[in-house]
Order: C-alpha cells, then sequence, then structure tokens
C-alpha cells in the first residue's frame, strides 16, 4: 500500500462528498456545483487535508524506515490500556535500531493523527482501534496493526525486510 496513493483517493472521495453535498443544498447537478463552487471546494478541501499532508510528506520524505505509532495522547485521563501495553515495544526497536529507524508518534484527536488513522485503517468501524502501528519505507505501508499490542520481534521481522540501502 502507497501512502500518496492511499492519502490521494482519500481526499478525492471526501472531494467527490463536499460537491454532492453543495449540489444538494442549491439543487444543482455535481456538474454545476463543481463549476459554480470550483474555488470555495479546492480552497477547503486543501485546508481540510494540509495537517495530514504534511505528516505523510514527512513520513515519505524520510531516508529511514519509519515505525509510525498513532495513539491516544498520553495525557488523557482515559488512557488507552493497548497504547500503553504497546511502548515497551517500540521502546525496544528504539533501543535497537536508533538512528537506522525513525519513530513518529502522532495523536489519535489530531487532526493529522486521527486523519491519517482513517486513512490506513479504512475499515467503517464505530470505535476506534488504538493504536494503529504502522511499518513505512520510503511511502510504501509494509504492514500495519491497529487495536492490538505488536510484540518487538514481529515489528524486527518486518525492518529485516527492509534493504540494507534504506536503513
Amino acid at each position: 500500500m502507497n501512502l500518496d496513493a492511499l492519502l490521494s483517493n482519500h481526499k478525492e472521495n471526501f472531494r467527490q462528498r463536499v460537491i454532492t453535498a453543495l449540489a444538494e443544498k442549491n439543487s444543482l447537478t455535481a456538474g454545476e456545483a463543481m463549476t459554480e463552487y470550483k474555488d470555495f471546494i479546492e480552497q477547503y478541501v486543501d485546508d481540510k487535508y494540509q495537517p495530514v499532508q504534511q505528516l505523510a510528506d514527512r513520513i515519505n520524505g524520510s531516508t529511514r524506515p519509519v515505525l509510525l505509532n498513532i495513539r491516544r495522547d498520553r495525557m488523557r485521563e482515559d488512557r488507552c490500556k493497548l497504547c500503553e501495553g504497546n511502548q515497551p515495544n517500540i521502546d525496544q526497536i528504539h533501543e535497537k535500531y536508533g538512528d537506522r529507524i525513525e519513530i513518529i508518534e502522532v495523536t489519535e484527536d489530531r487532526p493529522d493523527g486521527g486523519a491519517l488513522y482513517h486513512i490506513i485503517f479504512n475499515e467503517e468501524s464505530k470505535e476506534k482501534k488504538l493504536p494503529l502501528t504502522a511499518i513505512i519505507n520510503r511511502g510504501e505501508i509494509l504492514k500495519f496493526w491497529a487495536g492490538k499490542t505488536v510484540d518487538a520481534a514481529v515489528y524486527e521481522r518486518y525492518i529485516k525486510k527492509i534493504p540494507d540501502k534504506s536503513r
């Protein structure tokens, strides 16, 4: 799975929903709404996706493999037990791989983290399954997990599949 492709598809689906909503609200066809509100639509979609686009650019621009960790904010009173339980596994990967891997942590309640969660985990679900962790190399999502702790050895299995020149 390519992160840019997932983001682009998600953004286009959102754009189409905006066009449909504008058309219905103003008794227009989708084509008429797109023509009449083109600048508004593009600005609205760009503004909505700017935080997640910046995060995706950071992930894709990394010269090292990325271990992405989308979790609940550590400072919230209602702590995520799975997020907390998975942290030692991520710490173990950080200790073992140090500068050869980039660990990016974002929280699910921020615009970038929440959007990226839905882009990667595009399953219809009433409840978020946290944490969402993923191994990403040069924009390719090699594997992701949602709603469970993942043993460090499992992360390592995917990291080891990445050619050394990428690490």
